[in-house]
């Protein structure tokens, strides 16, 4: 049977069958989806403090247990040991993120009446990776009011990843003290943020101020002391 698409009448029940399944959605179901939407977020937000709290924790005890890792290796071998830092110019996925340890040896330049140095003698472990999105900070980028390691001038040349890099570090002497950085206090400032360029920015607030954790070390002790960030 043919039907005639032109007649009126077919064109008025055709419209009258059809037009509810082309319609937009109601104010009803938009407010909806939007108290979904709402709920959800506010389950996961829970969710996301805890993670970053657990990253936190890990990264306070890796770099902890470089500490003690790097002293007691001074103290049983009588060589200077120190806790590597991968300097920001490393590159986005290393810069401030990439742990190491190494015996150190002193060199002296025999055209130079100044004191030696120290310098890499061999990495003693595989680096390892801060968890997450955290990194050790510098001073401005937290806005802190003292130094941190990742501001000290001194750099040390080493392997990583296949290449020679610039790293800080904390070095250990054979006695267990530390004896570089010198003339400062040791401040390790940690913190989720991110390196473009070699700078640093920080991508977690808390109450509109940036969140970091703040770490003093022992000089006799190599401990690692959290104090509130100032």
């Amino acid at each position: 049977m043919l039907v005639n698409h032109s007649n009126p009448q077919w064109q008025r029940w055709h419209h009258r069958r059809f037009a509810g399944e082309v319609r937009g959605f109601s104010l009803t179901e938009l407010m909806v989806v939007m108290v979904i939407l709402a709920a959800l977020l506010v389950a996961a937000a829970p969710i996301f403090m805890k993670s970053s709290t657990k990253a936190r924790q890990a990264s306070r005890e890796l770099l902890k247990g470089h500490l003690n890792r790097a002293r007691s290796h001074a103290i049983a071998t009588q060589q200077a040991t120190a806790v590597l830092f991968a300097n920001y110019n490393t590159g986005p996925e290393a810069g401030g993120k990439m742990l190491g340890i190494a015996e150190m040896k002193w060199e002296d330049d025999p055209n130079d009446a100044q004191p030696g140095a120290y310098e890499v003698k061999s990495v003693l472990q595989r680096w390892e990776k801060l968890p997450g999105s955290m990194m050790v900070m510098d001073q401005s980028s937290v806005g802190h009011h003292k130094p941190s390691i990742m501001d000290v001038d001194e750099n040390f040349r080493v392997r990583l990843n296949r290449k020679d890099v610039d790293a800080r570090a904390i070095i250990f002497s054979p006695s267990g003290q530390i004896v570089a950085p010198v003339d400062q206090a040791i401040e390790i400032l940690l913190g989720a943020g991110n390196l473009t360029n070699g700078q640093v920015t920080a991508t977690e607030k808390n109450g509109g101020k940036i969140s970091y954790d703040r770490l003093q070390i022992n000089r006799l002790t190599g401990r690692a002391r959290q104090t509130l960030a100032e």
